[in-house]
């Protein structure tokens, strides 16, 4: 760990640190440094496609600058520098996974190249390397420096444009904490060579969107377009009887200077800045459909591109919905969403019948508290566009109790067969709630009173009268609590949203 002289006071501290790195290492399961390993090689099979990918470019560069070398050669020319730094970059980083790799044994399988490595959990001989010889530093730099290079064969705007995660930074709200260390000096030697894998997919998605950016840059100032599809964007593919449907059609990237003519259903309509306006009156419920084409001069002359598109017209109704159930509960605030398709929120009302209050809480949200068991129905209305009112329906939700709530001691539920030392332990507090299995989070009761009994395996039985949650008139039974005993806390009463309620028993057994 260290060279030279050691005092026998350093010799103990290194001896601790040795002690501490074991310790790290015996705490990462099997199981997640075979996960490790399994991103790594996902992270590999990621890495081949990308280059592939960045082949393929590379290839479509070539062929291209064979036809017209004098437009395309200085992008040919970046392309190229782009791949070699890019190469270069993932080469260095290779030798230090392959250095990490061999201080962990090498991989099993006879050294297959895609087996688990023999040391998998090693936390030593790489941090040796990274953080005290200082390799990590050098990858730090390595990395900003790729990254610099890469985005340097771009524009200052194409340069804006680029998403790269290979970046390397000392987090200063860490600090003195450097970005080397926190990545690799108590890091099992698993996810080192997973984040040496990771490294590499981004210095080569990084050169992919160079690639990409510098191919487009090529017929930038050029090309009008280069892919010409026929669109029909509807405002709204509902439509309210009586209500009219509106379409914007356009010529996605068209020319500005031409002037496209659009045909639907047998009307011409003249676009203006490239978009012709479309609107029809709706009567008939049910689907409609709109169909046409477009007329403009592309590269090989006059063309023509068809489109369809349909929409549904329909009776406005309104959405109401239970957002935890079908059933609302005496004594809670129920979320309800309640909303009209076509309609803005503020337009729409609504009201609650049959015994209770509905209150907004949002544009679309509503709180209904109900007090009477059995069913409310909940009507909604909306103000039309001459300030009128209609009805747009109504929903109808059974109205309950709130289940039974359950006490527990702690952690503790009633059956629980624990040590005296975690009986102990929990012994402290009684919780009153409605179980996990509940839909309504975060209702709980609180303990009001409660008879606590302490049956011995040998003995007589021991009770006391307490009150509130805690259970401090029961510390003295409780502190005496042996292996075999049994905890019965009974007549429990609580207070919650509905009430004062009992509770059933908690049994409990020291073993």
């Amino acid at each position: 760990m260290a060279g030279g002289k050691t005092t026998v006071r350093q010799k103990m501290i290194n001896m601790m640190y040795l002690v501490l790195t074991a310790l790290l290492a015996l705490n990462v399961s099997k199981d997640i440094l075979h996960a490790f390993h399994l991103v790594e090689l996902s992270m590999s099979k990621s890495g081949v496609n990308i280059d592939g990918k960045n082949k393929d470019i590379l290839a479509a560069f070539a062929a291209d600058n064979a036809k017209r070398p004098e437009k395309v050669g200085p992008y040919y020319k970046k392309a190229q520098e782009a791949d070699k730094i890019a190469s270069d970059f993932i080469k260095y980083v290779d030798e230090l996974k392959k250095k990490v790799e061999t201080g962990a044994g090498g991989r099993k399988e006879n050294n297959s190249p895609e087996a688990e490595l023999a040391m998998n959990d090693n936390i030593e001989m790489h941090a040796n390397m990274l953080i005290n010889e200082g390799e990590g530093k050098k990858l730090k730099a390595k990395i900003n420096e790729t990254r610099d290079k890469l985005l340097g064969l771009l524009d200052k705007e194409d340069q804006k444009r680029i998403k790269s995660d290979l970046m390397a930074i000392d987090d200063p709200k860490k600090a003195p904490q450097t970005w080397e260390s926190e990545l690799f000096e108590h890091s099992p030697a698993a996810a080192v060579v997973t984040l040496f894998e990771k490294i590499k997919n981004d210095a080569k998605n990084t050169e992919a969107q160079v690639l990409e950016t510098l191919a487009k840059a090529i017929d930038k100032s050029s090309q009008t377009f280069d892919k010409v599809v026929a669109k029909i964007i509807p405002k709204s593919g509902f439509v309210i009887s009586g209500g009219k449907f509106e379409a914007d059609v356009l010529l996605v990237a068209y020319d500005s200077k031409q002037s496209n003519d659009v045909i639907i259903n047998g009307s011409t309509i003249k676009p203006v800045d490239g978009v012709a306006k479309y609107e029809t009156p709706t009567s008939a419920e049910g689907t409609q459909t709109v169909k046409g084409y477009i007329d403009f001069q592309g590269k090989d002359g006059a063309q023509k591109l068809e489109f369809e598109t349909q929409y549904t017209v329909f009776k406005g109704a309104a959405t109401i919905s239970a957002d935890k159930m079908n059933v609302l509960y005496i004594g809670l605030d129920n979320p309800i969403s309640i909303s009209v398709p076509g309609f803005p929120p503020e337009s729409v009302t609504a009201s609650l019948s049959g015994g209770g209050t509905l209150k907004k809480t949002g544009s679309t949200s509503y709180i209904a508290n109900v007090t009477t068991r059995g069913e409310v129905t909940i009507s909604v209305t909306v103000k039309d566009d001459k300030g009128g009112s209609r009805p747009m329906g109504s929903a109808k939700f059974r109205v309950r109790k709130i289940p039974m709530p359950v006490a527990q001691l702690g952690t503790l539920q009633n059956g629980a067969t624990e040590t005296t030392g975690t009986i102990k332990a929990n012994a402290v507090r009684m919780i009153g709630s409605l179980g996990e299995g509940f839909a309504y989070e975060g209702v709980s009761y609180n303990i009001i009173s409660y008879t606590f009994l302490l049956v011995p395996k040998r003995g007589e039985i021991r009770q006391v009268q307490g009150t509130g949650a805690t259970l401090n008139a029961a510390s003295s039974l409780i502190s005496s609590l042996k292996s075999g005993d049994r905890i019965i806390i009974d007549q429990i009463r609580a207070t919650g949203p509905d009430g004062t309620r009992g509770l059933a028993p908690v049994v409990i057994t020291a073993r």
